[in-house]
């Protein structure tokens, strides 16, 4: 299996960066202009790989068409989850930069935001009958574990980090 090289950073990078928002969301942000560069490369990241995503498309142009199949669709599903948690994301963040302030409930939310959006991209991949390796009821739970995964060292949370890679490791083991 080749998958496209847009593919593949499209799933490191919103993985990623949606795992690096959700420890920013739990708390692991500061304040200030560190905030600022916190939630800049966590942006950077998650946006990049959504971006990135356009390429493997097959019509990139129909993109927008895509936010209107949200029923049946779990690509539109995924768009409408990315932009949401990263408005909420983007709330907490300006509270954080510029008024000091981290918004724990609001962050809780964008968190669990961050999460689902990494479980409906999972989903895109886990049910791809192609690809049997992909088609798995374990797709979900590899994507959140990779995402948290990243996340835990992107904020330097290493007593996570340990835990979360032994996960990871068990589930490519099966």
């Amino acid at each position: 299996m080749h998958p496209a090289p847009s593919v593949i950073i499209f799933t490191v990078l919103s993985g990623a960066g949606f795992g690096y928002l959700a420890f920013l969301g739990l708390g692991f942000a500061t304040t200030g202009w560190p905030a600022f560069w916190q939630f800049a490369l966590a942006f950077a990241m998650a946006a990049g790989g959504l971006i990135s995503s356009i390429f493997h498309l097959g019509n990139p142009q129909r993109g927008l068409l895509a936010f209107t199949q949200w029923r049946t669709s779990w690509l539109s599903r995924e768009g409408w989850a990315a932009v949401t948690t990263l408005l909420v994301m983007a709330l907490f963040a300006i509270a954080a930069i510029f008024f000091g302030r981290v918004l724990l409930p609001l962050g809780i939310i964008g968190a669990a935001m961050s999460v689902a959006t990494v479980f409906v991209t999972s989903m895109i991949y886990a049910q791809m009958k192609t690809v049997p390796r992909w088609n798995s009821p374990l797709t979900p739970a590899y994507f959140i574990a990779c995402a948290l995964t990243a996340g835990a060292l992107l904020s330097g949370s290493w007593a996570l980090s340990i835990p979360l890679l032994v996960a990871l490791g068990l589930l490519q083991a099966v």
